[in-house]
């Protein structure tokens, strides 16, 4: 029996270039037109939440989206994650939503692999999650907090990140291909435990980004400290999903001797009957 990857995947060698579903698309400018709305809004009741310094940001950020990481039909993880909670950490929600917004690029935009309803849906589905990371960060903590405080919110705060980013996508992607939302977030989690581990793994990381930021003297430089670790850890997604891949080849084959093998035996028994 075919397994939901396997299907979807020949689905997309037979139509490589397929546009999103209409519902899809609809569910998309849904999320789209009242993120735009709500971020501009927001900046023109408090324009000194922009700062020159968000360029940089805005800079680094898409420098390192153009790495991302493939992981199921057409879904990528970001390894500017860390950047991005570190913005919403030392920001205000609206600036480290426009950051998120302008600094999430994807490759394939380039390409023209994704459509514009698509490449903008990705870029509102994470600044509303950023948004809302932000929002229940400075709600409940600041930066300015010892260690022990500090920590448990900025993983509360990377969990609602997390859990928005999910059920965005999920949604989206169900609605494209047809499937149900929580069998779209089995595939693209995985391994969940594993797969939050990491997450939060990371949003650590960017809160220790965040801390050091504003260590005298050190400012935009925390940020050249954290791009190598990215990058290696892009490196040992690459290498488990190598991994991950190889196994489920070893299953296919062993499933297929084990058919070959039954099959051998049920054709001498045939021929002992028949003797």
């Amino acid at each position: 029996m075919e397994s939901l990857l396997e299907v979807l995947r020949r689905r997309r060698e037979r139509r490589p270039h397929a546009r999103a579903s209409g519902a899809a698309t609809a569910f998309a400018f849904l999320v789209v037109v009242p993120t735009l709305s709500g971020l501009g809004y927001l900046i023109r009741s408090n324009p000194d939440v922009i700062a020159a310094e968000l360029v940089i940001w805005i800079s680094l950020i898409a420098a390192v989206e153009l790495l991302p990481v493939p992981t199921w039909h057409g879904v990528h993880v970001s390894l500017g994650f860390p950047m991005l909670i570190a913005v919403a950490l030392i920001y205000d929600p609206a600036a480290a939503a426009a950051v998120a917004f302008l600094g999430s690029f994807d490759p394939r935009e380039f390409r023209r692999e994704v459509s514009v309803s698509r490449g903008l849906f990705n870029r509102a589905q994470v600044t509303v999650a950023v948004f809302a990371a932000s929002s229940t960060f400075h709600a409940l903590a600041s930066l300015s907090q010892p260690w022990p405080k500090l920590v448990p919110v900025a993983l509360l705060a990377t969990l609602v990140d997390y859990v928005v980013n999910l059920g965005l996508v999920s949604a989206y992607v169900a609605l494209n291909h047809h499937l149900s939302p929580p069998v779209v977030a089995r595939q693209l989690l995985g391994r969940g435990h594993e797969f939050l581990i990491s997450y939060l793994g990371l949003g650590l990381v960017g809160t220790v980004l965040a801390k050091l930021f504003l260590v005298p003297g050190v400012g935009m430089w925390s940020v050249v400290t954290v791009l190598a670790p990215l990058l290696f850890a892009r490196q040992m997604f690459f290498r488990s999903q190598a991994l991950e891949e190889a196994h489920r080849e070893l299953q296919d084959r062993e499933q297929v001797l084990r058919t070959l093998s039954t099959r051998m035996a049920e054709e001498r028994q045939d021929e002992r009957a028949a003797i």
